[in-house]
């Protein structure tokens, strides 16, 4: 549990980073979104490459993502530049390797120019002059990486001084190990990944086999929550959006469109009101306007120390205000899925629920994309807004709003829920007790406790006697990180941090009874 618990702390910087690509976007479209003009035009050539060079600098940082995981892995693992350099010239080999082995008949949402790799086969003999990428891997493939990359280091320093390669030092010959490593990942994922490719295009058939049944569009819910944390998103958001799998439409003039949203921007270019269009989008204006603001409510509600409180309430302020604008459901998908698993659980869930209840009550509404497919962020109060004054969109916008105040609801009780009762002990099988005993002696005593306090990761806790602190307890019990602090201990317990402090209070609360009796 500890060891899932220090997930947090590689993930932790590459999620501030992702965050704050996200916000870069959300700036950017303010004034790059073609809705954004109804309300407010800006032709300012300076502002308008400004906001470019922002949304560039955000779609970078959110395709990316698995990179700066793996760079902050081995960092934190290797605490040297030598490892983190062979981490990174192992991940370039890595891709590379796919480039040149992998299959070139996979659908192209299978590849992707990820760090600007690309390979021009016109002048190789016997290619067809195409441009290859690598393969998209994701997560999967970059946490691999870093795996090898830190098998290499620790094997490296166990390397002798003599021999017949004496004159190879520690640091080339974990270089060296790292991009062998690498080099036989990237033969392995070049065999194994078309197949994982296959297996996800007979899925994404069976929901093109009907996407007007709810059924079709659950699936789709959860396949594409599930892979936009993997950072495998765009392959089925390119699959559906932009190709005939999501629909298709034949204008006046015998042009064909194909995809969802695309046949959506082709009809709302005309002022047509697309019809049958935007089933994929709907959802998510219930879960960026709606559910993952009371979401971040919930959260914020778990800090119970006013002082820590009052420090984040700005973060979580602009976390609802960007998630108004673009969405900050990538960031926190990834944060649930490394500290709350469970809470994931149910929020993939209900996101597949959602997708098929706007599909069975026909609410369809699309927005207007620009960007990579990877890193968009649909469903935005801008295109609400601009879609609240079309007429034919009155009855889509009602449903939206109906759907959105019940989610808001539904994802502030079950954060809540989480987070008070079943982080800790789901099944209550009594280990919460057991936990909340250990914690007793590691402190000294719940006497020994002066004042306790909880965010969703850590608890805070001031003591009367620091001499009687077990450090070995706490690390027993689960915690991936002790601090002291002027305020007393910060204790890294992860999402069940919450049930500590309700349980220690009630035995706070019983000592200071029986004392008084």
């Amino acid at each position: 549990m500890r060891r899932w618990h220090s997930l947090l702390e590689i993930f932790l910087f590459p999620l501030k980073l992702l965050f704050v690509g996200v916000i870069l976007i959300a700036l950017s479209s303010l004034v790059l979104n073609a809705n954004t003009s109804v309300f407010f035009s800006i032709r300012n050539n300076t502002v308008i490459i400004f906001a470019n060079l922002l949304k560039t600098a955000g779609n970078f940082i959110v395709t990316n993502f698995p990179f700066f995981v793996m760079l902050k892995m081995l960092a934190r693992r290797n605490g040297q530049g030598v490892g983190v350099v062979s981490g990174v010239l192992g991940y370039i080999v890595f891709l590379t390797v796919t480039m040149f082995m992998a299959p070139q008949n996979l659908a192209s949402a299978a590849y992707d120019n990820i760090l600007g790799l690309s390979l021009n086969t016109a002048s190789m003999n016997g290619m067809s002059g195409l441009i290859q990428y690598p393969l998209q891997t994701g997560l999967l493939g970059a946490v691999c990486v870093g795996l090898v990359s830190r098998i290499a280091y620790q094997k490296s320093r166990g390397k002798l001084r003599y021999g017949l390669f004496s004159f190879i030092d520690r640091d080339t010959y974990a270089l060296i190990l790292a991009v062998f490593y690498s080099l036989l990942l990237g033969v392995g994922f070049s065999i194994l990944w078309p197949y994982l490719i296959k297996a996800l295009y007979l899925v994404f058939q069976f929901i093109a086999s009907d996407i007007s049944n709810p059924i079709n569009m659950f699936v789709y819910g959860l396949l594409d929550r599930t892979l936009s944390v993997l950072n495998l998103g765009g392959i089925v958001r390119y699959t559906f959006w932009f190709t005939e799998m999501g629909g298709s439409w034949l204008d006046m003039t015998g042009t064909s469109y194909a995809g969802d949203v695309a046949v959506w921007m082709a009809q709302a270019a005309r002022n047509l009101y697309p019809t049958g269009f935007g089933r994929f989008i709907t959802p998510y204006y219930v879960l960026n306007l709606f559910a993952i603001p009371g979401m971040l409510f919930a959260l914020y509600t778990t800090f119970t120390d006013k002082i820590e409180k009052r420090r984040v309430r700005i973060l979580f302020l602009i976390g609802i205000l960007v998630s108004l604008l673009t969405g900050v459901t990538l960031p926190l998908e990834i944060m649930l899925m490394v500290t709350a698993p469970l809470l994931f659980g149910m929020h993939i869930f209900i996101t597949g629920i959602l997708f098929a209840v706007c599909q069975a009550m026909n609410l369809n509404l699309g927005f207007s994309f620009a960007g990579k497919t990877a890193a968009a962020m649909p469903g935005n109060l801008f295109d609400l807004l601009v879609y609240i004054r079309n007429i034919n969109a009155v009855s889509t916008i009602q449903g939206i709003l109906i759907l959105g105040l019940i989610s808001f609801v539904v994802y502030f009780v079950i954060t809540k829920l989480y987070y008070t009762f079943l982080a800790l002990d789901l099944f209550n099988t009594g280990l919460t007790r057991k936990k909340v005993d250990g914690f007793s002696v590691a402190v000294g005593g719940i006497e020994n406790i002066k004042m306790v306090n909880s965010s969703p990761f850590r608890l805070y806790v001031q003591v009367y006697d620091s001499n009687l602190i077990d450090y070995n307890q706490f690390k027993q019990l689960g915690a991936s990180r002790i601090l002291e602090t002027r305020a007393g201990y910060a204790i890294d317990f992860g999402a069940g941090s919450t049930i500590y402090r309700r349980e220690l209070t009630k035995r706070m609360k019983e000592c200071k009874r029986r004392i008084g009796d």
